[in-house]
């Protein structure tokens, strides 16, 4: 501790300053499986993979901060934040979350509806971030920033209805395996239905992808066992609509 006596508009101040040292670390590299989670206004969505990238637990953590008072908004994240650390303590690996400003979020949130985006305000959604970093240091545990890009339609076609996951854990497990830089390729069969250059980034047929399936609903996503079944039918009408335009534009 250092100790700082100084005078100013003639009043003594004691100023103290203490060096912590930094916490070590105690989580595995990421390489070994890490723990992803997808923040909503009344819950965390999380899922734990392995080193393969396998599911190995998933879960959600639900609160309430709406009507609340600042300090019981702080004392509500610092419990949810607290839980998290405990399971990456358990499981010894890494924390990824969405690396997006509140903006962004809220357009996202704003898609489900009005009401819902009103749920999560600025304050908490900073603070929960904060707060989650904050304990992670303490604790030793890293945490790690991904781009949320495509996560939440990646969530519903390609791990939703295997495991059988809400769309926000199976968000989480998108973000998990982003942060161990595994492979988010769609299935072959999908790519060359729709004509996507492999020289493009994966990013490319997912969305295109995204486009043949517009209008699709979150719960119809739960139905599809096969994609290729149901891509080919969707490709075909589209392509049918776009040569009977052309057709009629000569």
């Amino acid at each position: 501790m250092t100790h700082r006596f100084y005078a100013k508009d003639l009043r003594w101040f004691w100023a103290v300053t203490v060096d912590l040292s930094v916490p070590k670390r105690v989580t595995k590299p990421r390489q070994y499986g890490c723990i992803g989670i997808d923040i909503n206004p009344k819950s965390i969505g999380y899922a734990a993979v392995d080193h393969d990238g396998n599911l190995v637990t998933k879960g959600r953590l639900s609160f309430d901060v709406s009507s609340k008072r600042r300090g019981q908004t702080i004392a509500i994240i610092a419990d949810v934040c607290n839980s998290l650390v405990n399971l990456a303590l358990y499981f010894g690996v890494p924390i990824c979350f969405e690396n997006l400003d509140f903006n962004t979020k809220k357009t996202q949130l704003r898609e489900r509806g009005k009401k819902y985006s009103r749920m999560l305000s600025n304050f908490a959604y900073s603070r929960f971030i904060e707060q989650l970093v904050l304990q992670c240091g303490n604790a030793g545990i890293e945490v790690i920033r991904r781009n949320p890009a495509w996560s939440s339609f990646l969530a519903l076609v390609k791990y939703a209805r295997m495991y059988g996951m809400g769309s926000d854990e199976a968000a989480a497990l998108v973000l998990a395996r982003r942060a161990m830089n595994l492979s988010e390729r769609l299935p072959r069969s999908i790519t060359a239905l729709l004509g996507v250059n492999p020289r493009k980034h994966v990013w490319s047929g997912i969305n295109q992808l995204n486009k043949v399936l517009t209008g699709m609903s979150r719960h119809d996503f739960y139905s599809v066992s096969n994609w290729e079944f149901k891509v080919k039918p969707l490709i075909e009408s589209v392509t049918q609509i776009e040569s009977e335009a052309s057709r009629q534009a000569l």
